[in-house]
Order: structure tokens, then C-alpha cells, then sequence
């Protein structure tokens, strides 16, 4: 790097020469510069022809003017500029530029340079005054720069104070107006900072006092508030100003409220408050709290808080309860306290530490509640949980605690536990004609006697309706256990009395045992056991005992997997429906069929239903098998009508179908498949036994069923229970006789007289009458002559596949007897 040196003395020495720097790589140009200044001793001229020479000369030297070459070999045009103004701080800098290069000068100035100077169209002089207006207008814009930036620094400085300030701060001028606000003012007053600005401060504080005092404030929603103000006055020139500094009181105003209420609660709470000190002290309680104890203030304060201890908690109670309340500053639970007169109540408390302004641990209040309602209310909760509501006996979940303990002391003792499983005999009956307030009360009674018939250490339970389960003790061996439970069997057939001296109720029972560890299973297995043996008792005749029997399990396991079998068969289309003939005897005329399912077994062959209904009985497969027998019934209506047969078809519904949920209502769907068969086509037919298990039920679900237009039949009329008593009550159509009483016509007088009731019976009540069973032509003429026109049976025809149904009906002839005209 070069670096040439001219001095040129045009000035007395004693006047320091001004600093120019020459940055041009021209040596032409540069010597042409030179030259023509070479006579101005107030300008000593320093000569690079590089811009890295240049930063160079910088880096060690001040200047106060500059001549740049634009165009440099190492840099140029306005990032050359930028660089050399980096450099040379608070030198003016002048532009060379090429004879037709004016564009570029004005381009630098805007740049940031003073002024500009074109090559070749100058002279000394002028290169002089150029560098000299540069220098003297550079430095006017630093003093002016600098004063600006002393103006905006105050400015800062001022708004800094003003929006730093811990509260809300307003400048008031002499018109009353605010001209400045800090963030604290405008979110107190919910303006933004600038809408405060020329706000009369009579919209803000109406009544400013003089310098300091407390007063109200306005808010932009209208609301007011407290606030406390201090007003400074402030001098700036001729002009006076006022400084409001605003604190808001809302906070406070709402403590010093908050601690009279809080006063207000510690006296008059029901919850009792104690507060001690760091020792455990008492330094006062409230009325509650004396109430709660039984004790006077003057008695409290000053004794130790464990002074009121039951001595029910052990000691490491205390222990832990301080140190979760040295920990967490809080511990809250249940403690028995004793009162002054002797007894313990039990108190929910809630204990806190209090602390000073530093963080110390000051005092420990506590909050007392009495929960001995809670308790009690508990308690009771606790036998709902454990008992049954209506007879107050263990209930299912208690049971099981009181087997579990019996099972795990006969192990212990070697005697034995007997699981009896007790259902009263024809206790729906008695319910549903005198009513649940008589059906209860005998569930009531049944429970009592129980509980009379077994040992102080036995349980009796009820699990629901008219179930009981006993858990018997200390047995020897089963015939104990037989002894015992007969005992049971003989209480439970006692008449009971209800309604008056003169009236009692019968009702026997049926029980199943399991006897442990004969039967060695966990509790559940031994339940479900007694629950087989019990239904054991109901189908071998009731008010009877039956031990389980392995055998029994076996049968279920039979009936699981025949339901399992029953299930996949429905799926996979493996039932059908045989039809059998239903005719009007007299006139010779078919008047409809019977649809009776069969199953097409893959391995078993063709099964009758009694192979497979009775297994799933109660099950949901019933309703499903139910809905199918209807639903394809319905489409073989559908197919005879279209081959010009109108055959109306009876089906049979199970109870549990009957009686499931929305029975009609899916019976109108599965009509509403089939618009093309006539409702009064289709005939339900119920066996009396299930009509009669619910018949309040089975009247609402018959009634509807009708109001869809299907009729109703009478299976195995004369077969149930109380037949007369509840057949005015039943929407029936049809009786059909039970082919039992019609099977031994006419020699058996009794079944005579049966059937001969029946047909009057039905006449009675305006019923149609049919009878099952007709395998002789016998039984035909017996019937007419009592009556009754409408059979079927296998001398008519045996149920048949429906593809022979239209083939039998061309080609059917009665009996010549049965069409004779009667006498």
C-alpha cells in the first residue's frame, strides 16, 4: 500500500491545517487534484488509490474531509460509500466523478455525501470551497443530529419515568387537559393512552383535591372507583403543569370489607374456628366452636388444642398430622374430639398455617365441623348397601362377604357349610291378585320365619322377588343338613295371617342345597349349584328339598350346549315349519293351520320342537326363534295367497316372548313386511300357563295385539292354573281344547265332563272353540255331538312340510260321519 504525503502551507504555521484525504486510483487524476491544491495551506492533502488503503489510513488517522473516487479496482458505487462513512466518522466526504458521471454525484449525495465534484470542471478554488461547505455542513448536520438525539434521549427519559411509574400518572396543563398518560392511567380510567390525551380531567377525577387526599374516579363504562391522589406541580419555561399520580383503592376498599366479613363469618359461622398459636396454643375460638364443645371462650384460651383429644387416635395420628402440616402448611381429615360433658363427636376439620409478611409460620387456624348426622346418614347408607330395602336381610353383596367367612371357617374347623337357595311356591299368584301391598308383606313374613328357622351365627338373604339364600354352620354331615333345612321347608308352609283373624295365605317353598366341602367350589359355583338344585325342587312337584346333584350340572351343561347348537342352527337356516290342517268338521271345510317348527339337524335328522324348545325357555333365543316362526309364516301366507290359497296360519308365542319388551310393536313391524297378507290372517296362540303368569301384562300385550287385527287362540285350555277365574279377563278369540282331555273321549267320563265345560264355557263368553288331539273318527263324532266343529289332529291330517300343504287341502275329504246333519 502507498501512501502519498503533500503538504501544502498556505496558512501561518500556528494554524493547524485541515485533514483531507484523496482516495483515487488515478494517478492522473489524483497528481491533477493535488496539484491545483498544493498552494492552500489550511488543507494538508493525504493521497490512496485503494479502498483497502483508505480503511488503513483511517484506522490510524483522523480527516476531516474526504475526495472518493467512485470506481475504485476494490470497490465501488454506494457500497464503497457505506463502507468509507463506516470508517471515517465525522468526516465529510466529496465525490469525484467522471466528466458525464453527474448522475452518480447526485446519487451519492442522497447517499449520505456532502456534496460532489466532476473531474476535469474544477479548479483549486473550487475544490477548496467544496471541501469547506462540505466540512461546515457536515458538521451543522451532526450538531443538529446530536441535538436531535439529545431532544428524543429527554423525550425517552421522560416518558420513561412517566411509564415506569408503579401507578397511573397524568400531566394536566393549565386548561385542565391532559396532555400526557402513562399505560397504568389508561387501563385504570379503560381508555387506550392515546384517547386520553386533551381529555378534560373533570371527566376522569371530578373533584381533584389541592395535593393529596382520596376520591372517586370515572371510568369510560361510567363507573366510578376509589382512588388516592398526590398532585406535584411542574415548571417547564413560562409554562405550568400539574402531575396527578393516582393510586386505585378498589383493592383495598374490598379487604378492609373482606375483613369485617370475615370478623362477621368467625363470629356467627356454624363451623367452629379455633386459632392457636405455633405451639398449639389456643388464642381464641368462635361461638361455633364453644357450642360445638361445651365449652366457655375463657376456658379455651390459653389451654393446649390437644386438651379436647378422645384418646380414639393413636399417638402417631398427631404425629403424622403435624408433620404434613409443618410441610404443606395445610392437613385437613376426620378427628374425634371429646366434648366438655364427656362425649366423643366426630368433626371433619380443615387446619391451615397462617403466615407473616416474611413467610414465618405465625398461627394455625382450624375449621370444625360436626359430621355426626353425616355419620349416622353413613351408617344407613351402609345398611342400604348391605341389606334388602323391603325385608332389611342381607342382599346379594353381603351375602357374599358372610359366605366367604363361613367357608373360610368350615375350613378352619372341619364342619361343614350348607348354600340352600329358597323360592316361595306360587307366590306371582298371590301377588297379582290380592296385590303388592299383601306381596310384600308376605315377603316380609317369609324372611322372618327364616330368620327363625336357622342358627343366631347362619345368614338368611334375600337376592330378589321371591328368592332367599341360607348360609348355614357347623354342620356334622348332609343328613343334619336335610333335618335343618325340613325344618325350614315345615316353618315356611304355615298359613300366614294379613287382613284380619279369619284370613291366611298359603304358600310353601322350594329349596335347593349345596352342601361344602362335599361340593368343594368357590362361593359363586356353590350358589349357582343350590339355584340348580332348587329348580330340581320346582319340577319334582315344590314346597319340597333337593341336594345338588352333579347330575344336575351336567344337564346344564347339556342345555348350554344345545342352546349354543340352537343359536348357530337359527343363523344358518337349519329350522323349518310343518303345517298341520285346522278344519270345520261339520262343513268339511279347511279354516286354517298351525305352524309347528322342526329341526332339520345335520347329523340328528328332522327333530321335533320338545327336542330343543323347552332348553332354551327364558332365553333370548326364545324371542328370536319367536320372530322367525311369525316372520316365515307371514311369507308362506304370502306364497299361497299368490298361488290362490287363502290359508290363515296360527303360531305359537312362548311366554317369555309374550311378556318381552315391546312385543307388539315388533309384531306390527314384521306385519308391515308383508302388506299383501290381511293381519286377521295370522293367529297367536298362547298357552294358558303363560298367559296366566302375568296377566296383567299378557291382557295390555293381547289387547294391543288385536288393535293390529291378529286374533288371539287359547293354547291347552283347562291345563292351568285358576282357567275360569282369569278368562274373562284375556282377549281371547279361540279356546283350543288340550289334547289330553280328548284323547280318551268318550269313555272317560271325567275328560267328558272337561271338554263338555269347556264348549259351554266358550259359548258363554262368545269364544270360538277348537280341539286338539282328534285321532279317531270317534273323537270327531263326540265332539260334534257336544258342539264343538273346529279340530285337528292326526286323523285329519299330521303336520306336513308346506310344498304337500296345497296337494293335501286338493284331495282332504272329512268323514262321512261328521258331515251327517245333526238331530
Amino acid at each position: 500500500m502507498v501512501i502519498n504525503l503533500w503538504y501544502v502551507m498556505l496558512v501561518p504555521v500556528s494554524v493547524a491545517p485541515m485533514q483531507v484525504l484523496l482516495v483515487e486510483d488515478n494517478q492522473i487524476d489524483a497528481s491533477v487534484v493535488l496539484g491545483r491544491m498544493r498552494h492552500f495551506a489550511d488543507m494538508r492533502f493525504h493521497w490512496v488509490e485503494s479502498l483497502a488503503g483508505c480503511l488503513a489510513f483511517l484506522s490510524v488517522h483522523r480527516v476531516d474531509a474526504l475526495l472518493l473516487d467512485l470506481n475504485l479496482g476494490d470497490g465501488a458505487g454506494t457500497a464503497l460509500i457505506d463502507a468509507v462513512r463506516a470508517a471515517a466518522q465525522g468526516a465529510a466526504i466529496v465525490i469525484l466523478t467522471g466528466n458525464d458521471d453527474e448522475e452518480t454525484g447526485l446519487l451519492s449525495l442522497r447517499h449520505g455525501c456532502q456534496d460532489f465534484l466532476v473531474k476535469g470542471r474544477t479548479d483549486g478554488p473550487l475544490i477548496r470551497q467544496t471541501i469547506l461547505h462540505s466540512i461546515l455542513r457536515h458538521r451543522l448536520d451532526q450538531a443538529r443530529l446530536a441535538a436531535e438525539e439529545k431532544a428524543r434521549q429527554g423525550e425517552q427519559l421522560a416518558a420513561m419515568i412517566l411509564h415506569t411509574a408503579p401507578e397511573a400518572m397524568l400531566v394536566i396543563d393549565a386548561d385542565d387537559k391532559v396532555i400526557r398518560a402513562n399505560a397504568h392511567a389508561a387501563a385504570l380510567f379503560g381508555h387506550g393512552p392515546e384517547a386520553l390525551l386533551g381529555k378534560p380531567l373533570p371527566i376522569l377525577v371530578p373533584d381533584l383535591p389541592a395535593d393529596a387526599g382520596e376520591t372517586v374516579g370515572l371510568r369510560r363504562d361510567g363507573g366510578s372507583f376509589p382512588i388516592q391522589v398526590r398532585v406535584g406541580a411542574l415548571h417547564f419555561g413560562d409554562e405550568s403543569y400539574r402531575v396527578v399520580s393516582i393510586q386505585d383503592l378498589t383493592a383495598r376498599k374490598v379487604a378492609e370489607a373482606e375483613s369485617r366479613l370475615h370478623g362477621e363469618i368467625f363470629t356467627h359461622a356454624q363451623e367452629g374456628v379455633l386459632v392457636t398459636d405455633t405451639s398449639g396454643t389456643i388464642l381464641s375460638a368462635n361461638p361455633a366452636f364453644c357450642r360445638m364443645t361445651g365449652y366457655e371462650l375463657d376456658e379455651l384460651v390459653g389451654s393446649p388444642s390437644g386438651f379436647l383429644r378422645s384418646g380414639r387416635h393413636p399417638d402417631d395420628f398427631y404425629g403424622d398430622m403435624w408433620e404434613v402440616l409443618h410441610r404443606d402448611g395445610h392437613w385437613s381429615g376426620e378427628i374425634c374430639n371429646r366434648r366438655r360433658d364427656g362425649d366423643v363427636i366426630p368433626q371433619w376439620v380443615s387446619i391451615s398455617a397462617v403466615r407473616d409478611a416474611n413467610g414465618s409460620v405465625g398461627n394455625y387456624v382450624g375449621v370444625y365441623m360436626d359430621i355426626s348426622a353425616l355419620k349416622r346418614h353413613e351408617e344407613a347408607l351402609r345398611h342400604m348397601a348391605h341389606h334388602d330395602a323391603l325385608t332389611g336381610l342381607p342382599n346379594r353383596l353381603l351375602l357374599a362377604d358372610r359366605l366367604d367367612v363361613a367357608l373360610a371357617k368350615a375350613r378352619r374347623t372341619g364342619k361343614m357349610v350348607a348354600v340352600a337357595y329358597v323360592d316361595l311356591d306360587g307366590f306371582k299368584p298371590v301377588n297379582d291378585r290380592l296385590g303388592h301391598h299383601v306381596g310384600d308383606s308376605v315377603l316380609i313374613q317369609a324372611g322372618r320365619r327364616l330368620l327363625d328357622s336357622v342358627a343366631a351365627d347362619d345368614t338368611v338373604a334375600r337376592l330378589g322377588g321371591d328368592e332367599y339364600v341360607l348360609v348355614m354352620q357347623d354342620m356334622d354331615d348332609d343328613q343334619q343338613c336335610r333335618q335343618r333345612l325340613s325344618q325350614v321347608l315345615t316353618a315356611m308352609a304355615e298359613p300366614m295371617r294379613f287382613l284380619d283373624e279369619d284370613s291366611a295365605i298359603s304358600i310353601t317353598a322350594s329349596i335347593g342345597a349345596a352342601l361344602y366341602p362335599n361340593d368343594d367350589s368357590d362361593p359363586d359355583t356353590l350358589l349357582r349349584h343350590a339355584d340348580r338344585a332348587m329348580y330340581q325342587a320346582k319340577q319334582e312337584g315344590r314346597n319340597r328339598l333337593a341336594m345338588f346333584d352333579p347330575q344336575l350340572d351336567l344337564q346344564g351343561t347339556l342345555r348350554r350346549n344345545t342352546m349354543k347348537s340352537v343359536r348357530l342352527a337359527l343363523e344358518d337356516g337349519q329350522f323349518v315349519l310343518f303345517y298341520q290342517p285346522k278344519v270345520n268338521m261339520r262343513l268339511g271345510t279347511v279354516v286354517g293351520a298351525e305352524a309347528l317348527i322342526r329341526w332339520l339337524h345335520p347329523e340328528r335328522g328332522l327333530l321335533p320342537p320338545a327336542e330343543f324348545l323347552p332348553l332354551i325357555e327364558d332365553d333370548s333365543l326364545d324371542l328370536a326363534i319367536g320372530e322367525w316362526v311369525t316372520r316365515s309364516s307371514l311369507a308362506q301366507m304370502a306364497a299361497w295367497k299368490r298361488a290362490g290359497a287363502v290359508i290363515p296360519v296360527s303360531v305359537n308365542v312362548a311366554a317369555s316372548h309374550l311378556l318381552s319388551n315391546d312385543f307388539a310393536g315388533r309384531l306390527e313391524e314384521i306385519l308391515a313386511e308383508f302388506p299383501d297378507v290381511p293381519p286377521r290372517m295370522l293367529q297367536l296362540e298362547v298357552v294358558e300357563t303363560a298367559a296366566l303368569e302375568d296377566i296383567g301384562r299378557a291382557r295390555e300385550v293381547l289387547e294391543a295385539c288385536r288393535a293390529l287385527g291378529v286374533s288371539v287362540a287359547l293354547d291347552d285350555f283347562g291345563t292351568g292354573y285358576s282357567s275360569l277365574t282369569y278368562l274373562r279377563h284375556l282377549p281371547i278369540d279361540t279356546l283350543k281344547i288340550d289334547r289330553s282331555f280328548v284323547l280318551n273321549l268318550p269313555d272317560d267320563m271325567d275328560d267328558l265332563t272337561i271338554v263338555r265345560g269347556v264348549i259351554v264355557l266358550a259359548a258363554g263368553f262368545g269364544r270360538d272353540v277348537l280341539a286338539e288331539g282328534i285321532e279317531k273318527t270317534e273323537h270327531g263324532d263326540m265332539l260334534l255331538e257336544l258342539g264343538c266343529e273346529l279340530g285337528q289332529g292326526y286323523r285329519i291330517a299330521p303336520p306336513m312340510p308346506a310344498g304337500d300343504f296345497l296337494g293335501w287341502l286338493a284331495a282332504w275329504q272329512p268323514e262321512e260321519s261328521w258331515c251327517k246333519p245333526s238331530a
